[in-house]
C-alpha cells in the first residue's frame, strides 16, 4: 500500500491511479502467471499435445 501511496491517494474527489488498487488487475496478472506455470508443467510431464 506504501509502496504506491500516490496511486491511491484520493485527490480532489478522484481515486488517483485505478489500475494501483483494483483486484481484477492482480487477478489478470495472476492468472497469467499460472497459466504459463501450467504449460510448463505439463512439458516438463511430457503431456504437451496428448489427449486423454
Amino acid at each position: 500500500m506504501l509502496a504506491n501511496y500516490d496511486g491511491v491517494l484520493k485527490i480532489d474527489g478522484e481515486m488517483g491511479n485505478k489500475k494501483t488498487y483494483d483486484p481484477r488487475v492482480w487477478g489478470a496478472s495472476a492468472e497469467a502467471g499460472m497459466a504459463a506455470r501450467i504449460v510448463e508443467a505439463a512439458q516438463q510431464l511430457g503431456s504437451v499435445g496428448k489427449t486423454f
